[in-house]
């Protein structure tokens, strides 16, 4: 560490025993987040002297059992390993823990003689009330990204470990975990925190893309940003209503930040746009802009219709019943009964047929 560095340390350990006794703390020692998480730490009743409730190692950790749980883990796997590529190493270890601070995915080194690092592991929850403040606790009560480096920390034992987290945000805005690196050492905070900040974007556009039922559509002012982590992302159900869009979208359309969207149809989203243009949306292509309001516009792209679930193929009624007629009947069945499903919608059910309009429209005439 620099002098500059050590001298601020110093301070911070000073400061935290005269804090844990009852005193004040010097102004603008500490950032927000970690102001509050050292005041819930006295309240819990820790002092910074004792040691941390750190669980023993176990030989198989359990995966995650809750769905939820198991969905995040497979979305944020993928960053973690480019993240442990990058940064990995036998003094530091790479995790994401859900809301409640279960760790539910990870990347380690095997070898690791760190007595900290061993106990963070696969199914352990990381109590605030165990091990005073740490990143990912801060990160999940405040909702930003933080970082906490050596005497930051509430208790003694973790006066050389630096740890940085950033929130990871569900389908409504909420918070959904953190992403977290912790180590024995120090690192280039400012570098970690870009790169962090990146990862957590591609982790929450993968969450989008659990939407299975929904339509994908991908915008962004500026086309170069389109597949990339700073893409926004509309998920849109059949009959056109907005079910979810990701932080970067909400910003893009000035939607709530938090919470479910309100009730939002594609077509008043592009209210601004001509029919032709609201029309094109859900048809394959190029990126188009789209005026949004007034002057503003957007490139619009997208991505892929609605996915069957797993193990299921999505196959009208009247085709899953061969051999009642001939082909011509059976496709004419199958016509009515999307038409019926979509409620006269002749997009919708051309959609979910695979055909065009017209060629629906024709099937239809024949069917008369």
């Amino acid at each position: 560490m620099t002098g500059i560095i050590q001298e601020r340390q110093q301070q911070l350990a000073h400061a935290r025993h005269a804090f844990a006794g009852g005193g004040p703390l010097p102004v603008h020692l500490l950032p927000p987040p970690l102001l509050r998480s050292w005041q819930r730490s006295r309240q819990a009743g820790l002092a910074p002297r004792e040691a941390p409730l750190l669980q023993p190692r176990i030989a198989r950790p359990s995966p995650p059992e809750h769905p939820d749980d198991r969905r995040l883990a497979r979305c944020v796997q993928q960053e973690l390993d480019r993240l442990w590529a990058a940064f990995g190493g036998r003094h530091w270890t790479l995790f994401c823990v859900n809301a409640q601070g279960w760790i539910v995915a990870q990347r380690e080194h095997g070898l690791t003689d760190s007595p900290l690092l061993r106990s963070i592991q696969l199914g352990r929850r990381l109590r605030e009330s165990h091990l005073g403040t740490t990143a990912p606790s801060c990160a999940l009560a405040d909702d930003l990204p933080v970082l906490v480096r050596g005497n930051e920390h509430y208790l003694d034992h973790f006066a050389h470990t630096f740890c940085l987290s950033v929130p990871l945000h569900g389908l409504e805005g909420q918070v959904l975990g953190a992403l977290d690196i912790t180590g024995n050492g120090d690192r280039n905070a400012a570098l970690l925190l870009d790169y962090f900040r990146q990862a957590a974007l591609s982790v929450e556009n993968r969450l989008m893309l659990e939407c299975r039922p929904c339509h994908l559509l991908a915008l962004q002012h500026d086309p170069r940003w389109l597949h990339t982590p700073f893409q926004g992302l509309l998920a849109v159900e059949e009959n056109g209503r907005v079910r979810a869009a990701n932080r970067i979208a909400r910003r893009l359309l000035d939607l709530p930040r938090r919470g479910p969207l309100p009730t939002l149809m594609l077509e008043g989203l592009f209210a601004a746009a001509n029919v032709h243009q609201r029309r094109r949306l859900l048809q394959a292509g190029a990126a188009r802009r789209v005026p949004v309001s007034g002057d503003r516009a957007v490139y619009v792209q997208y991505l892929r219709p609605p996915v069957p679930r797993r193990g299921s193929i999505a196959i009208p009624e009247a085709a899953r019943q061969a051999g009642q007629g001939s082909l011509r009947a059976q496709g004419t069945r199958a016509v009515h009964e999307a038409m019926q499903l979509h409620q006269g919608n002749v997009s919708a059910a051309a959609r979910r047929l695979g055909i065009s309009r017209t060629t629906l429209y024709r099937k239809l005439q024949q069917g008369d």
